[in-house]
């Protein structure tokens, strides 16, 4: 249990808001009665020994690390909670659940709960599938209904019940590099010393060099990804004549994608040569234009995100359907490398000055080299673990 990543915000009643109340839940003994309070004894301890594996030693630790998980191993599990932890416990409560009560509901359509929403409380007398699915995003839900049946219906969704995560963002981008503004300096055109005459002053002055464009900033991480929270499903009556399975999937969130990175600046143009001295009767020849600026250097992709581990999904039926209930539970995958920015172009070679009166017009400066493109970022390290989908008879 995540109770940290609950935001307190309302769920949406699918069909009746009327039908929906918030309410406020005073401690975690009363979260833990309205929540899990029907799970039985071997649900508690599959959980027990599921958040050991995750969690070591932690969950007969005194550390705030551990605090969580020790909390989810009360409501859920066989755990007992110690001092300390209930006086954390009480820094989180109250917190609003919304609790919706509706004695016939029918499902056609993708009713989504979250993300990060209340803890939700379903209680219904007969719940129908018709072609729709009920989803929780990073969001508590619990599940209480007399009857499940099932109606022939066109789904978008290959589950009926998906307790789900959320993806971690894309990582921002990374900022372009600067591009110098304008042309470089042009080279100081020559004047006659005196009328007529060019001798002695020299050609005209060199063009200045450009300045190189601006490194482009790499990338960033992309999020982590937020859990899958638990979910206990009790149906007291499978309606099944035409023996549907009903299909309950759960993955937790993936790691977002890392930001782009940054494309480099665009070099600046070189400076124009500056032009000789031309009396009219003799000259001088014309300066060389500077060198174009060499394009700043993209950055490099952020890296991915990662994945997190889900929590367990709880579902109790009758015996004889335990055999038509179906659980898929997939892999969170890691957030994949943002790619690398672009380098930026080179900047463009200033011009030779004219020359004068049989004289030569300066050469061209060179142009800048392009920048050199970022790498893309490396993947997300860690994958999410889906939560535990516990099948048991009432």
């Amino acid at each position: 249990m995540s109770l940290s990543d609950v935001e307190e915000k309302p769920a949406v009643c699918p069909n009746d808001e009327s039908l929906q109340t918030l309410v406020q839940v005073a401690s975690l003994e009363e979260y833990k009665t309205l929540f899990a309070g029907d799970l039985t004894d071997v649900q508690r301890e599959a959980h027990t020994q599921h958040l050991s594996c995750q969690h070591g030693n932690a969950l007969d630790g005194t550390d705030d690390n551990g605090c969580l998980a020790r909390l989810s191993n009360f409501v859920y599990g066989a755990g007992k909670l110690a001092p300390h932890d209930k006086a954390f416990a009480k820094k989180i409560f109250p917190v609003q659940a919304s609790k919706i009560a509706v004695e016939d509901m029918t499902v056609t359509t993708d009713i989504v709960y979250g993300p990060a929403a209340a803890p939700v409380l379903l209680n219904v007398g007969t719940l129908t599938f018709a072609g729709g699915s009920i989803t929780a995003l990073n969001t508590v839900l619990t599940i209480n209904a007399r009857k499940v049946a099932f109606r022939r219906g066109t789904g978008t969704k290959p589950y009926h019940i998906g307790i789900l995560g959320t993806d971690g963002v894309t990582g921002m981008d990374g900022a372009h590099g600067d591009t110098p503004s304008n042309q470089a300096a042009s080279g100081k055109d020559v004047q006659p010393a005196s009328p007529g005459i060019c001798t002695g002053v020299g050609p005209g002055g060199l063009g200045s060099n450009g300045s190189n464009g601006g490194d482009g900033q790499d990338g960033n991480i992309g999020g982590t990804g937020r859990p899958s929270l638990q979910a206990n499903v009790t149906f007291y009556e499978f309606d099944n004549p035409a023996g549907e399975k009903l299909v309950v999937f759960t993955r937790s969130g993936a790691g977002g994608a890392g930001g782009r990175g940054g494309d480099g600046g665009a070099g600046q143009q070189g400076g124009n040569g500056g032009c000789g001295c031309d009396s009219g009767c003799e000259g001088t020849d014309g300066g060389d234009g500077g060198r174009g600026g060499n394009g700043g250097d993209g950055g490099n992709g952020g890296q991915g995100g990662n994945a997190v581990d889900g929590g367990d999904v709880f579902i109790k039926v009758p015996a004889e359907a335990v055999s038509s209930v179906v659980r898929i539970a997939d892999l969170a995958h890691v957030g994949i490398g943002g790619a690398g920015g672009l380098g930026g172009a080179g900047g463009r070679a200033g011009n030779g000055g004219a020359g004068g009166k049989h004289s030569s017009k300066g050469a061209g400066g060179a142009r800048g080299n392009n920048g050199k493109p970022g790498q893309p970022g490396k993947e997300g390290i860690r994958q999410g673990n889906p939560g535990n989908i516990y099948i048991n008879s009432l």
